[in-house]
């Protein structure tokens, strides 16, 4: 059972702090009372505080003085300023100064809990994101990689099983999975660390030109060859090569290939001499190697050859549980590059959990990168998303739409229907903002006692995301 949450109630009139005390007492809370800012300061020393009802008026300082002195101090701890009637500018400002929320007295025991509870699942989610961050930088990593999958921390320790050791591995996985990565991940593991990782995209470079990008040539050897060059397979001496979709390259180049996987040697073009290299070699491909042997495409010789460390890298769809720690790592990443926060909510990740990101986690990285540049507060929604996620989610929701409206029979009123409308634009405002009535006050364009009362009028509660 987990312990209650504990309230500094900061408020000069007696009466009414007693009163509010007992209240949130017989809630489950714990208050540590105060009645003025100097007692405050003491008290939040004293004890582990979970969040402050703030009056703005005390008799030795202001509630506003106050939130700007603790609120870079407490971040953690969600403040509730608490504001006469005719105040509303003060509210104002300190919404603005970073409070959670605010209330005005004489406030209703209902209102104070509801405020009370939206301030603590903020706070909880708060600290899960917390933790979610500190579990992309502390746990399950490998070179800057992060997972939760079984799947992928198998992957993991295999590679950091065989990368110490010179052979060669094939790494077989749809386009977007982290080939590449896991390749240098390979590399910086492996005792050539420090010697050079020469990468070949197979499929970038014409079938004709490939073989002399890899082996280099004389000057001469065809036309246009003014001067010799050094091929990539030399470029990678003491190090790594890397040769991404090798199921793109010719039969032909497949067989001078098979030589330099065997013993390390080749004959650049014009040249009748043969040169060596001490090079460690890795293969990614997303196409099926076996079933290009079988269909004739690919020489099972260098198949074998290529094939001594198998590894298979899972979709995304088949990983969702890393979605939200790689959404999470792409945002830190852009806050260093950007030098701006960002922050996604969690209804939103459960939500970007479910499209099936076809690109893998290049796509969603790619997702990412759009949203932050098109957030105008920092905060990520579904419309700085590319069109394919939210046309996915829409055609979801109208697919949801319809099936209520098909649910709806004959006797269901006008009235009834309008008040089910009403009452889903609340919920679904108080969800996007985290349980924040000024906030989800302003996104419906209503005042916030108008909000405050059609909660109460129509008992609505909110689960957590």
């Amino acid at each position: 059972m987990s312990k209650p949450k504990t309230i500094l109630f900061v408020e000069d009139n007696e009466k009414f702090r007693r009163l509010s005390t007992m209240t949130l007492e017989k809630a489950g809370y714990q208050v540590v009372e105060a009645a003025s800012g100097e007692e405050a300061a003491h008290k939040i020393n004293e004890r582990e505080i979970d969040l402050i009802l703030l009056d703005i008026l005390l008799p030795d300082t202001t509630g506003l003085k106050l939130l700007e002195s603790w609120k870079p101090q407490y971040e953690d701890i969600p403040i509730i300023v608490c504001t006469a009637y005719g105040d509303i500018g003060d509210a104002v400002k300190a919404m603005k100064m970073g409070a959670f929320d605010y209330l005005t007295k004489p406030m209703k025991a209902d209102e104070l809990k509801v405020v009370i509870e939206r301030a603590i699942e903020w706070q909880d989610l708060h600290y899960e994101n917390r933790e979610l961050k500190a579990a992309v930088e502390n746990k399950y990593q490998l070179q800057g990689m992060v997972t939760r999958s079984k799947s992928m921390i198998d992957v993991f320790g295999l590679i950091e099983r065989v990368a110490p050791q010179d052979v060669t591995v094939l790494m077989e996985g749809e386009s977007g999975t982290g080939k590449s990565r896991c390749a240098r991940a390979i590399h910086q593991e492996s005792r050539r660390k420090d010697g050079p990782f020469v990468k070949v995209n197979c499929a970038a470079i014409p079938s004709n030109l490939l073989e002399s990008e890899l082996f280099g040539y004389e000057k001469g050897a065809f036309t246009g060859a003014d001067t010799s060059k050094k091929g990539l397979c030399l470029t990678a001496d003491k190090g790594t090569l890397f040769l991404d979709e090798i199921g793109e390259i010719s039969i032909d180049l497949q067989a001078k290939l098979l030589q330099f996987t065997q013993d390390k040697t080749f004959t650049p073009l014009g040249s009748a001499k043969e040169v060596s290299s001490d090079v460690r070699l890795i293969a990614a491909t997303n196409r099926n190697l076996w079933d290009m042997v079988q269909a004739g495409e690919f020489r099972e010789d260098l198949y074998y050859r290529l094939n001594i460390i198998g590894l298979k890298l899972p979709p995304l769809k088949k990983r969702t549980e890393d979605i939200p720690g790689l959404i999470q790592q792409f945002l830190s990443e852009y806050e260093k590059d950007y030098q701006r926060s960002y922050s996604i909510s969690d209804s939103l990740v459960q939500k970007l959990c479910k499209y099936p990101w076809p690109g893998n986690i290049r796509e969603l990285q790619n997702a990412i990168a759009r949203a932050v540049v098109l957030t105008t507060d920092g905060e990520l929604k579904l419309d700085d998303f590319p069109n394919e996620v939210i046309e996915d989610f829409e055609g979801d929701a109208h697919g949801e739409e319809e099936s209520i409206n098909l649910s709806i029979d004959e006797d269901f009123s006008l009235p009834d229907h309008i008040e089910q409308v009403e009452i889903h634009a609340i919920e679904e405002a108080l969800r996007a903002e985290h349980g924040n009535q000024a906030r989800a006050a302003e996104r419906l364009d209503i005042s916030r006692q108008s909000l405050l009362y059609k909660i109460r009028k129509y008992n609505i509660e909110l689960e957590r995301d």
